[in-house]
């Protein structure tokens, strides 16, 4: 009996004995396999992405976010989109993102908020969400151009293009109490000018003038925004119109040179 409790002992011990060191080699090999991971250099992805290409829509959202368009303080987050592009003016819209439960559940809603449009030949914006015939010039950030042209990213014939294709060109004019600018335009009409002038926006109040232009002198009678009348004086080799303001007048002139036509604006300060 005493043989037997004795060889029970002597195998309790001996299992004992196998399981110590059973588990102190698996520490050991587990300490040096983290060892080993940390020594492992982390494989990285070092391989150069391509840069996004900068479109005709990049440019626009940051002229549209750089503006004092007031809607833009309304809603928590805005998007914009092109609506249209011409050879003369980008349509724009601007639309709230929200999120509805009109259908019983939530989901991720458009609504257009604002409308505006953008004259690259002028490089003026205008908000015409309340009426398209009297539009509202924006102000925004106009450095933007200085590394981008609207004219290569949208694809459109403006003043810019033109002058490199056409003989286009224009200078300012400064002085005592005036200012403006004097271009020179490829061989047109008269009716074709005044159209482009129209189109582009190019002063202030353009939304007053007559879409097309009179066939003979002409006054029109304004009374808005501080403009009081303004009078065509039609020849056959020159198209004077004087918008006479309380304070000043803005006199365009459009004038053939042979077969180009001069266009020239004065502002002119009382």
């Amino acid at each position: 009996m005493k043989n037997l409790l004795k060889a029970a002992l002597n195998f309790g011990v001996y299992v004992c004995l196998i399981l110590l060191f059973s588990c102190n080699r698996s520490r050991q090999e587990s300490q040096a396999e983290m060892a080993s991971k940390a020594d492992t250099p982390v494989k990285q992805n070092t391989e150069p992405k391509a840069d996004k290409k900068y479109s005709c829509e990049d440019l626009l959202k940051e002229l549209v976010f750089s503006s004092n368009l007031e809607t833009l303080k309304k809603f928590r987050e805005t998007a914009v989109r092109i609506e249209n592009i011409s050879d003369s003016k980008i349509t724009i819209e601007v639309y709230a993102k929200e999120v509805s439960d009109r259908t019983g559940e939530l989901r991720a809603v458009e609504n257009t908020v604002a409308w505006l449009e953008f004259i690259p030949g002028s490089k003026k914006l205008y908000d015409i969400t309340a009426d398209p015939e009297s539009p509202v010039e924006l102000n925004y950030d106009k450095t933007l151009f200085t590394r981008h042209s609207p004219a290569e990213l949208c694809g459109m014939k403006t003043a810019e293009s033109i002058q490199g294709k056409a003989d286009f060109s224009c200078k300012e004019i400064t002085g005592e109490m005036v200012s403006g600018q004097e271009c020179i335009l490829p061989s047109t009409t008269f009716e074709k000018a005044y159209k482009d002038f129209i189109d582009q926006k190019a002063v202030n109040d353009s939304k007053y003038l007559p879409k097309e232009l009179p066939s003979k002198n002409t006054s029109v009678e304004i009374n808005k925004n501080g403009l009081i009348n303004i009078d065509f004086n039609i020849t056959a080799d020159q198209v004077s119109i004087a918008m006479l303001y309380a304070g000043g007048t803005t006199d365009i002139t459009f004038e053939k040179q042979r077969n180009k036509i001069r266009r020239t604006v004065m502002y002119n300060a009382d």
